[in-house]
Parts: structure tokens; C-alpha cells; sequence
């Protein structure tokens, strides 16, 4: 094939139209993907449509009147560009981060098209569009930077793709700059600008493959991150819950700092289950949930344990402290569904608390902490039961004042 202008133009023209029919095609077919996701893919299709007409009317150019290839044309096109970096954000972040951008940048190319210097001059024109359109590519590559940790590949390859798109842009200018063209037309038949569309030509089938490794990875993500999620509570599940305390009693080890893990459980929660219905049961896990998460201090990791046991790893907290933030949670634990069932129900905490430093192990914390919740459930629940682990021999835990005891418990 030779590549002559006509030829570049059509070929772009049909690269643009194609990938407008595929974005949209997944848009719209892909009813399973998060609507964000199709969203911002049918943004794209827009955007390569209006830039794929933009290129028809272009090459109509001296066929059709000039406010049509020339005013209306690169409207078209700045619009196109504006909707870009926020498809791109849709995608990404779930939101459009520069909704105002194709609104203004296309109110700025009408009003000025209207002045007589703007509009018989090339090179203000082209200056205007290509400064707008690499702009419009930066912002693309700011919302690629944003994900680059969690998308790498595809970050990094769409961020190349719109460095080709930008560099394309300033090759333009500079032509224009440099040489003087009696018309728009004929700055194409320069080998450079040729070169440059046979590079526009190669961005944008590369801009749909990026878009679709995006998502790919995007999605990927998303399914590790819910695997290591309670879909009920919403808080860490056990693997990551030990994986997260693991790494923080690693980094702790060297000057043995002080920790506490506390293990919580809802009294006679199967109970209740059997008598409101298990619906009664997840609304109290999701609600304990959201207490500890509200309570616990910034430095706490939250994590379900069990199925319906819920952990907290405090780093640098001594057992008053850590008895004080079980009482907080059980008692907003209380209060709330209180007020939630009318005080017709009344829901208490079991809670075990070890309190050591970074030389324990975490499964040997765990193992003492599941003891003195045991020993809380022994003794009609609504209790604190502490202990550092540290005897040798069977664990002879301490029991702690009851959130809302009405007498002091002895020893045990």
C-alpha cells in the first residue's frame, strides 16, 4: 500500500471508527463488568467517534465549506480530547475528574473561531487545538500515574501511548512554526507529518489495547482485594488479618515493643440467630464490625478471625489500655443495637485479651487471647478476661471489670 495522505487519512479515519464500534460494543455487551468500567469505556467510543469524524471532515476538506471542516471538524475533536482523561478517570477512580474540560476548551474554539484574526489564521489554530490536545493527553497521563502500583503494565504501556500522541502534537506545532503552509492541507505532504500519522495511526490501536489490559488488571485486582475480604463485615479476612500482624510484629521485634491482641465475640449470638432469623445475626456482625473499625485507634488492624469472632492487633498498648477500648466497643456494641431493636434486645460481648511484647510469637498470642475468651464465655460472658501469657504451665487468666457490671469480678 502506499501511504500517501489520502490513504494515512482513511486509515486513521477507519481506526478511529473501529475503535469507537469495539469500545462501545464492550460498553454495552459486557453487562457483568461495573458500571463505572462500561461507563468510562463508552466514554472512549464517543471520544474515538468524534475524533474519527473530525478525521472525515478533514479530509473533505475543500469539498465541503470550510465552517464545516475547519470550525466544526475541530470542535468535534477538542471535545473528543476533553472526554478522554475523564473516561480515563471513570475507569480508574469511578469518577469524572474534569467534567468542565470538553465544555470549555470547545466554548473557547467557537468564541475565538468567530474573530477574524483567530479564523483566517493557521497557525493560531493549529496552535490552539494541538495545546489543547496535548493537555488533554497530560491529564491522561496523570490518572495513568495514579495507578501505576496497582495497574503496572498497563499504566506504564498507556502512558507511552500518549507520550507517542504527545510528542505527534509538538511535531505539528513545530512544523507550523518552521515552514509556512499556504493551507492545512498541504503541511501533510511533508515526510515528517506523514510519519507523524503513520505514529497517530499506531496510537490508537495501542490506546485500545492499553484500555483493555486497564480493565483486565483493574479487575484482577479487585478479585484479589475482595479475597482477602469478609463480604459480610467488610473487615480483613484471617489471612490477611495474620499477614498484616505478622509484618507489624517483624518490624516491632528489634526493640520489642509492647502489643495487645484483643479477641471479641457477640454472647449467645447462635441464640439469637434461632430466634430473629440469621438476618438479625449478620446485621450484629456487620455492626460490631463497624464499631471496632470507628473505635479502635488509628494504629489498630482490624481483622474476622473466625466466623464470628472478631480480632484486633494494637501495637504499643499495655492491658489497661487495651481493656479500656474492649469496654468502648461493647458498650457502643450495647447502646446501639438498643436503640436499633427498641430495647428489646440486649446484645453483650465475650472478650479475650493478651498483652505481651514483639517476642511473642502471634500464634502463641492468639492461642492465649482464644483462652481467656473462652474462660469469659465460661463465666456468662459480658466479661473481660486479660492475661500476658507469659506463666509457664496451664494460663491462669485475670478477669477485668465487666463493661457493665454491677459488682467488681474476682480473680480467677
Amino acid at each position: 500500500m502506499h501511504l500517501d495522505t489520502p490513504t494515512l487519512f482513511a486509515a486513521i479515519t477507519v481506526a478511529y471508527y473501529t475503535g469507537a464500534l469495539v469500545m462501545g460494543i464492550m460498553a454495552f455487551a459486557l453487562r457483568s463488568l461495573p458500571k463505572h468500567i462500561r461507563f468510562g469505556w463508552a466514554g472512549w467510543s464517543v471520544a474515538m467517534l468524534l475524533s474519527g469524524t473530525c478525521a472525515s471532515l478533514v479530509g473533505l476538506r475543500g469539498t465541503v465549506p470550510d465552517f464545516v471542516s475547519i470550525a466544526v471538524a475541530n470542535a468535534l475533536m477538542i471535545f473528543g480530547f476533553g472526554i478522554r482523561p475523564n473516561a480515563l478517570s471513570l475507569l480508574n477512580a469511578e469518577r469524572l475528574r474534569y467534567p468542565w474540560l470538553p465544555f470549555a476548551a470547545t466554548f473557547g474554539w467557537i468564541v475565538l473561531y468567530q474573530v477574524p484574526w483567530f479564523r483566517d489564521d493557521l497557525i493560531l489554530r493549529v496552535l490552539y487545538v494541538n495545546i489543547f490536545s496535548i493537555l488533554a493527553m497530560a491529564l491522561c497521563i496523570r490518572e495513568c500515574w495514579f495507578q501505576h502500583k496497582a495497574q503496572f503494565i498497563s499504566s506504564w504501556f498507556l502512558i507511552g501511548v500518549f507520550g507517542i500522541d504527545i510528542m505527534i502534537r509538538l511535531n505539528m506545532i513545530m512544523m507550523h512554526l518552521t515552514i509556512h503552509f499556504p493551507n492545512f492541507k498541504d503541511a501533510f505532504q511533508t515526510t515528517s507529518l506523514q510519519f507523524g500519522m503513520v505514529a497517530l495511526l499506531v496510537a490508537v490501536v495501542f490506546k485500545i489495547v492499553g484500555l483493555g489490559i486497564a480493565v483486565f488488571e483493574k479487575m484482577k485486582g479487585q478479585y484479589q482485594e475482595q479475597a482477602l475480604v469478609d463480604a459480610l463485615t467488610g473487615l480483613p479476612n484471617r489471612r490477611a488479618f495474620e499477614t498484616s500482624t505478622q509484618g507489624k510484629l517483624d518490624a516491632m521485634k528489634p526493640d520489642a515493643m509492647a502489643y495487645a491482641l484483643v479477641t471479641l465475640e457477640i454472647d449467645g449470638l447462635q441464640t439469637k440467630n434461632d430466634r430473629f432469623g440469621h438476618s438479625m445475626g449478620e446485621a450484629l456482625m456487620r455492626l460490631l464490625g463497624r464499631i471496632c473499625l470507628e473505635t479502635a485507634p488509628s494504629r489498630a488492624q482490624v481483622g474476622l478471625i473466625r466466623q464470628n469472632q472478631i480480632a484486633l492487633f494494637v501495637p504499643d498498648t499495655d492491658q489497661t489500655e487495651a481493656s479500656a477500648i474492649a469496654k468502648r466497643i461493647s458498650r457502643t456494641l450495647t447502646v446501639e443495637s438498643e436503640r436499633a431493636a427498641g430495647k428489646k434486645l440486649t446484645v453483650t460481648l465475650s472478650c479475650g485479651i493478651f498483652c505481651g511484647d514483639a517476642t511473642t510469637a502471634f500464634d502463641r498470642a492468639l492461642e492465649v487471647a482464644d483462652h481467656c475468651l473462652s474462660k469469659s464465655r465460661a463465666h456468662g460472658g459480658n466479661q473481660i478476661v486479660a492475661n500476658n501469657g507469659q506463666e509457664s504451665g496451664p494460663l491462669v487468666p485475670e478477669i477485668v471489670l465487666s463493661p457493665f457490671a454491677t459488682r467488681q469480678q474476682a480473680s480467677a
